[in-house]
């Protein structure tokens, strides 16, 4: 008999009298441990990127990685979380991220919010890229009152595809063509053509793309643009508004990097209240649209792309630098020094990888 274990990050979403947990006959023997007690390198090279909510093991081999919420699906919870995915179909895991495709927020707010479509359109093109199981299942909403449903007999489809992925987890190739893994993903293609007309054209992109992203279109014939917060810029022209720093140490190289792509997207974030790092979810939104409109067909790593990615973020180089070589960076320092072909930081910008070069101190400073 195989050895399951569940490992969590709230008891409480796999508590086997409450949660979809209950409903998966091959987990009700599982033993269940605290996410953050794991040492098994087996699971925690999930967490490379972002750690999930619970990973699924059987005979010490990840099967299933979790990641759950209730919480607003057209908010920034959802696309935040999409590099714990990203991550896990480079190790050839199969992901499952679990929300509500519509609900309201709360019983005092009556308008319902909608799912973000890029998230999974993005889930899609991984799937296709990785040739892993990278889905989106939906967290019913009650029809009368428009919330997330929480009797646990409403979670049967979330369980039952829990179920077949841990059954069959020693045959990956199998697991693609299971009948509940094809439904999910033909749900997914249901929803985003569902929702996909309803996105405004992004005014950059459309000015440079006039049809939008390749990677981005729909059966229905829509190409669903980035959000207004990502701007589609030549290259040339970026790097024109870096004039200042043509004469300082290590530019021509990194410019020369951006030259090798007539396309640069970059998108801005936010800091967080500290004015140290990133906000959510802008380090796991840049994963999300390196994917779903930077990357090439089938590129597998952030190298692999038609068009340059470029993240800016006011925080001081200095306080980015120290944060990128301490022994465990902090997540979002590491991955946007991970998929950023630039960083654009206050004070400089600065090529990347930052994390363990000796030479990351010669920063592009003013």
């Amino acid at each position: 008999m195989s050895s399951v274990v569940i490992y969590h990050h709230d008891p409480i979403e796999v508590d086997l009298s409450t949660s979809w947990t209950g409903l998966c006959p091959a987990l009700q023997s599982a033993r269940q441990v605290k996410i953050t007690e794991v040492t098994d390198r087996n699971v925690t090279a999930l967490f490379d990127y972002a750690r999930p909510d619970a990973v699924i093991t059987v005979d010490g081999k990840p099967a299933v990685s979790v990641e759950q919420t209730r919480m607003n699906p057209s908010g920034h919870n959802i696309p935040q979380r999409f590099s714990s995915q990203l991550w896990a179909a480079e190790l050839g895991v199969p992901s499952i991220l679990y929300y509500p495709e519509y609900a309201r927020r709360t019983f005092s707010d009556p308008n319902v919010r909608y799912l973000q479509v890029r998230v999974p359109m993005a889930q899609l093109r991984v799937t296709r890229t990785f040739e892993v199981p990278t889905l989106s299942v939906f967290w019913p909403t009650n029809s009368r009152t428009k919330l997330p449903e929480t009797g646990q007999a409403a979670h049967r489809e979330m369980a039952d595809l829990v179920n077949s992925l841990v059954t069959q987890a020693s045959d990956l190739k199998s697991i693609r063509q299971l009948p509940e893994v094809k439904r999910a993903l033909e749900r997914m293609g249901q929803v985003v053509a569902h929702y996909a007309s309803r996105y405004r054209p992004n005014r950059s992109v459309r000015r440079l793309c006039p049809e939008g992203f390749s990677s981005a279109w729909v059966p229905t014939g829509v190409s669903v643009d980035p959000p207004e917060k990502v701007k589609l810029l030549e290259t040339e022209a970026f790097i024109g508004s870096f004039a200042a720093y043509s004469a300082l140490a290590g530019w021509p190289a990194a410019a020369d990097v951006l030259r090798r792509r007539s396309l640069t997207l970059l998108l801005t974030g936010t800091t967080n209240k500290d004015g140290t790092d990133s906000e959510h979810p802008w380090p796991g939104y840049l994963t999300l649209i390196d994917v779903l409109y930077a990357r090439s067909d089938g590129g597998r790593r952030p190298k692999d792309r038609a068009v340059n990615l470029v993240y800016r973020l006011p925080v001081p180089v200095d306080t980015f630098l120290k944060r990128a070589n301490e022994r465990v960076p902090p997540t979002a320092t590491c991955i946007v020094d991970t998929f950023a072909d630039l960083l654009w930081l206050g004070g400089g910008v600065a090529g990347r990888p930052l994390r363990g070069d000796a030479a990351a101190s010669a920063l592009l400073t003013q």
